[in-house]
């Protein structure tokens, strides 16, 4: 629609050009070869007149020079614009028998007089015609301007809508969804409805205050936790869980903890109810007990927070919330969401070292940070990440690891590097397993120090995007 007004607007600017500068210059070459022709016919009388007084004296009498120059020149001038009008038969008639009543005036001025009523009704025809043309393109600009407006009322008619239907409903769906959240917590404050973006935002600091609630709670059952075994073993399936992904989309990842069971490390997938897909991962600073019970935290505030709102931006303030008071640890955490009916990747980087997509002919493209790592230091958390779209076809691989992996040691202290890992992933297929098994033995021969860091390794593909349409 938009291409549809810009064109009536080229064509509207272009026909008003054509109207006002078309029929109006031919009407006024054709006035003024009128009036020259006037001016013309006077010079011929005030010669005649005195070639009749010349006469009267001398028996004969030739044209006056003076006379004679003038019109001529107005003849020429005449024979010109005649040309521009496309009637150079008649301009030429008119010059010839002027010439010729110069040579010889006795012959009189009757073939004169012809010849210039002659060029004298095509003008007139001309003219005619002109006006003509000018109301036509006229009436047709009149048609075009209403064509135009009616077009753009369409489109801002398709603009109104668009708004309520993408930006609108789903807030206010937001809201209704967070409210209901909020109402079955401890008692909060009261929503403020003044205004209705008012109202969003203020029940998004309620979600936020509750989940700063549920961080404290788990705040509390930290110490019973950490010596009790099967706690343990439950926190390590939490952290390594993978939900199923959506349809569409094929994942698998593995954890590797560097002590024991529990890790600092997590990740998980998770299918959304648009249809779409949202892998997760991250890396809370250090390892073992302490890292490991702040990261089954972080990873449920990110899940909860993707589970109500879709947005990884308010996924990652709900992991900003588990980590606020924290003075000395801190959490990398990235989030992708693969949309297989749209074609698309969206990504939230907090400061997560290895995110990468390789692409179906085998190139790697980085998913690079796109916000600081989430830690106590963050102050506004709401606007410090911001979320990135790329292209995501069938045949392209995203994989998601921590710098377990890519700062693997062998025995004399030299790291695996990205670079390595990103050839090696270049040289993978699209299947997730295959490429997440090639990159955890690769860190095994590599001679991994195991009490070092944990390595998570997490990867995604497109499987049936017609599979999402469906749904």
């Amino acid at each position: 629609m938009l291409v549809v007004v810009v064109a009536l607007m080229v064509i509207d600017v272009l026909l008003a050009v054509r109207v006002r500068t078309g029929p109006s210059l031919d009407s006024g070459r054709a006035e003024r070869t009128t009036r020259d022709i006037g001016r013309l016919f006077s010079v011929i009388h005030e010669s005649e007149e005195a070639r009749h007084v010349l006469a009267a004296e001398s028996g004969t009498a030739p044209v006056p020079d003076v006379h004679a120059d003038r019109a001529l020149v107005l003849a020429d001038a005449i024979t010109r614009e005649t040309a521009t009008l496309g009637l150079d038969s008649e301009g030429t008639a008119l010059n010839s028998a002027l010439s010729t009543w110069v040579v010889n005036p006795a012959a009189g001025i009757q073939p004169l007089l012809t010849t210039t009523d002659r060029l004298a009704a095509a003008l007139d025809a001309r003219k005619a015609r002109a006006r003509h043309e000018a109301e036509t393109g006229q009436n047709t600009l009149f048609a075009l301007h209403c064509v135009f407006v009616a077009a753009l009322l369409l489109l801002l008619g398709g603009l109104v809508w668009t708004l309520w239907r993408r930006i609108v409903r789903p807030l206010a769906d937001l809201e209704a969804r967070l409210g209901s959240l909020a109402a079955d917590a401890a008692p909060l404050p009261p929503p403020d409805t003044r205004g209705w973006l008012g109202g969003v935002w203020s029940e998004a600091e309620r979600t936020l205050l509750l989940l700063k609630q549920s961080r404290h709670r788990a705040t509390q059952a930290d110490l019973a936790l950490r010596t009790d075994a099967v706690t343990s073993l439950g926190l390590q399936r939490i952290l390594a869980a993978q939900h199923s992904p959506g349809p569409g989309v094929d994942a698998h990842g593995e954890l590797m903890a560097a002590e024991g069971l529990i890790a600092g490390d997590f990740f998980d997938t998770l299918a959304l109810s648009d249809g779409t897909t949202a892998l997760i991962q991250g890396d809370v600073a250090g390892h073992g007990v302490e890292a490991g019970l702040l990261a089954v935290q972080t990873k449920s505030a990110v899940l909860s927070a993707l589970r109500l709102s879709l947005d990884p931006r308010v996924a990652a303030a709900a992991a900003w919330s588990m980590l606020s008071t924290e003075d000395e640890r801190f959490t990398t955490l990235v989030i992708t969401v693969l949309d297989p009916g749209r074609g698309r990747l969206r990504w939230l980087n907090a400061g997560h070292e290895f995110a990468r997509v390789r692409r179906a002919d085998g190139s790697v493209e980085e998913l690079p940070p796109t916000g600081p790592v989430i830690g106590s230091f963050v102050t506004v958390p709401e606007d410090t990440w911001e979320v990135v779209t790329t292209t995501l076809s069938p045949g392209d691989l995203v994989l998601l690891a921590t710098d377990g992996l890519t700062e693997a040691r062998d025995a004399h202290g030299a790291m695996l590097g990205e670079q390595t890992v990103t050839d090696l992933l270049a040289d993978t297929g699209p299947d997730p397993r295959e490429t997440v098994r090639r990159l955890h033995l690769t860190a095994q021969h590599h001679g991994t120090d195991w009490e070092r860091d944990d390595i998570t390794v997490l990867a995604a593909t497109l499987t049936d995007p017609g599979a999402a349409n469906a749904n």
